[in-house]
């Protein structure tokens, strides 16, 4: 028998509790694990250092009551490989007569929501500049004891072209199914672009191709605050006959390692 996902009541509260309320989710429930460096959307196409990590959390503002977000944390494992787990589709409604935080674990035309997924990822250096990678991620979303529940995925394989250091092409197919981007193809094109524009400024865009949950594309710019903390900003607009939302991405970026020392290996 198929348990009952996590439900939250219906809290009938002034705006400015509900965004304390919303600020303490994004803090407390959506706590990260392990999982992979992403641009805004798609994976950035870099490893973790051997025993360091990288913090993403994410935070799309789709309306002044539609909130989602986003945690990615990675840990180098050595040999090309990282591992770990992403917390995503946390849908956060800021309604008066709504659940704060959306759940959903059976509808076929939205993604499972919230969605924990373990992820592992081996990348294949080609030449200094060239390199590949193979991941997924795997996992379902929360229920109130362990039973029954289905099991979603999001496969990908990326090519990144870095000519030089935060000058970076991504491209790759994924593979996917309802439970990760809902209803719509389930397969597609990761599109992602880094430029500098300044020593402490990049210009970052990617897109997700497809008419599911998934399919936006983001365009914005990366502040290298400091050599371990990175603040991005973008405006992300919907694909279209998708569905989705336009919106605004906040960006926060921890590394556990300095910037520099994660540079293409000498063959």
């Amino acid at each position: 028998m198929l348990l009952r996902p996590l439900q939250f009541p219906v809290l009938q509260l002034p705006v400015l509790l509900r965004w304390l309320l919303v600020l303490a989710a994004l803090l407390l429930f959506d706590t990260p694990g392990w999982g992979q460096q992403n641009l805004f959307n798609i994976p950035a196409g870099d490893l973790t250092p051997k025993s360091k990590f990288f913090l993403q959390k994410q935070v799309n503002v789709l309306s002044t009551q539609d909130l989602e977000s986003k945690t990615h944390v990675v840990y180098g494992l050595g040999h090309g490989w990282e591992a770990g787990l992403n917390v995503v589709n946390v849908k956060l409604n800021l309604r008066r007569e709504a659940e704060l935080v959306a759940s959903n674990q059976h509808d076929r035309r939205a993604p499972m929501q919230p969605l924990v997924q373990a992820t592992a990822q081996k990348f294949f250096f080609l030449s200094n500049n060239l390199k590949t990678s193979v991941g997924t991620q795997v996992g379902t979303t929360p229920v109130r004891a362990v039973g029954a529940s289905r099991l979603t995925h999001f496969t990908y394989n990326t090519w990144v072209l870095e000519p030089r250091h935060h000058l970076k092409f991504v491209a790759g197919p994924y593979l996917s199914d309802w439970g990760t981007v809902g209803a719509g193809s389930q397969a597609g094109l990761l599109l992602g672009l880094e430029v500098p524009l300044t020593k402490d400024l990049l210009m970052m865009a990617d897109a997700v191709t497809g008419t599911n949950a998934s399919g936006v594309s983001v365009l914005g710019i990366n502040y290298l605050l400091t050599q371990r903390v990175q603040l991005c900003l973008g405006a992300m607009l919907p694909n279209p006959r998708s569905g989705n939302s336009a919106g605004i991405v906040l960006e926060l970026n921890l590394l556990g390692y300095d910037d520099d020392e994660n540079p293409p290996p000498t063959l």
